[in-house]
């Protein structure tokens, strides 16, 4: 014996449908988001440059100095960044990165610096020792602090 099912479809099932499962997305993403957020954060922003010039590509961390709580963190362009949430206190800057790799931009361009000998170069980088990397500052809780760092190669 075979048992069969028959489902009516029709367009206002099909609109009830999305609509409930809209309804539980947005719900999953509202959750999700609030919990996101990082209650009493501030905004930090700044620049940042080593040895005189604006760190082109890069990323900073700030650290809560007694290691509790969460970390914060942001990419630098152009020498400039920008963090949200920051929970107030003493934190420990580090930064990574440097500077931006370039590419040739054409074939013809690759061409003539292999027949210049030539090859692409790394980006310079900051080194985990610079002068001024991991060095302490604190976060007050005013709605925005403006950090200016200053990095520069080891033993200059």
């Amino acid at each position: 014996m075979s048992v069969s099912h028959h489902f009516r479809v029709t367009k206002g099932s099909i609109l009830a449908s999305f609509a409930r499962a809209m309804v539980v997305l947005g719900g999953f993403v509202l959750v999700t988001l609030s919990g996101c957020g990082r209650s009493g954060g501030v905004t930090v922003s700044g620049t940042v440059t080593f040895d005189g010039r604006p760190v082109e590509e890069g990323y900073i961390t700030l650290s809560p100095a007694d290691g509790k709580g969460p970390s914060a963190g942001g990419p630098i362009k152009e020498g400039k960044f920008s963090i949200s949430g920051v929970l107030p206190g003493e934190k420990i800057v580090s930064v990574t990165g440097g500077g931006k790799m370039e590419f040739p931009k054409t074939s013809e361009e690759m061409a003539q610096m292999a027949a210049r000998g030539q090859q692409v170069q790394a980006a310079p980088q900051i080194p985990p020792n610079a002068k001024g990397n991991n060095q302490k500052v604190t976060i007050t809780s005013q709605g925005q602090q403006t950090l200016e760092i200053s990095l520069s190669s080891p033993g200059t």
